[in-house]
This record gives structure tokens, sequence and C-alpha cells, in this order.
């Protein structure tokens, strides 16, 4: 990349590193099971979109919960696994690195830049692969 290329490109990073900074401000302060400015900041931010209402109420309940007990990813990939019949290892991840910053997000943009593909949706192993 050039300087501008850079330039260009941390000029668009701006507006996701505001909501990234409100979302981590607003987490130790509020209950996220209930807090509707911090559901929509978060699902906003990491493009959490057409669940059903059960899913979001499971979701946010854990993640307060999670305040508390500081699950580790696997422990908090098991519980959905349970809870919710799904392998939710990005969401996971999230749920995760907002607990404690220095864990890392998983997902297809951080998948894609490593060169790691992404297992199938409908892939058997999936928890495996994980």
């Amino acid at each position: 990349m050039d300087k501008r290329e850079i330039e260009i490109a941390i000029e668009n990073a701006r507006g996701g590193v505001q909501q990234y900074l409100e979302i981590m401000e607003l987490f130790p302060l509020v209950d996220v099971s209930k807090n509707g400015e911090f559901q929509r900041k978060f699902s906003s931010f990491y493009r959490v979109r057409q669940r059903p209402s059960w899913w979001y109420a499971t979701y946010y309940q854990f993640m307060e919960q999670a305040k508390i007990q500081k699950p580790s990813f696997d422990d908090a990939l098991d519980y959905f696994r349970q809870s919710m019949s799904r392998c939710e290892a990005s969401f996971t991840s999230k749920l995760i690195a907002t607990i404690d910053p220095l864990n890392p997000v998983w997902d297809k943009y951080v998948l894609g830049n490593t060169g790691i593909p992404r297992p199938k949706y409908t892939s058997k192993n999936k928890f495996a692969w994980v």
C-alpha cells in the first residue's frame, strides 16, 4: 500500500473504531441482557442480523453472566451448541473478545485475510474444525 491508500484505509476505519469504543465503554456499565442501546450497538458493529428473539435473549443473557464467570471460548461455544443447537464460532469469539479484548475475533474476514477456509454451513464436523 502506498501512503494515500493507508490514509484512506485509516479514514474509512474511523467510524468502526468509534463504534467499537462505545461498545467497550458500555459493556461493564450496563446489564447487556436488558440494555437495548448496548444490544443495538453490538449487533450493528458485529453484524448480528436476522436471528429469532430467543437467540438474542440467549446470547445477551450468557454475555451478561460471562462478565463474572469469564468462560473460555470452548466453554462458551459448548454452551451455545447445547442451548441453541448451533455452531456459533464467530459470535462466540466476539463475545469472548468483548469480555477480554486480548482474545481474538474469529470470523470470515479474519479467516479470509489469513487464507484459512471457512467450514461449510452444512458441515457435519464444524465443532471438530473449530
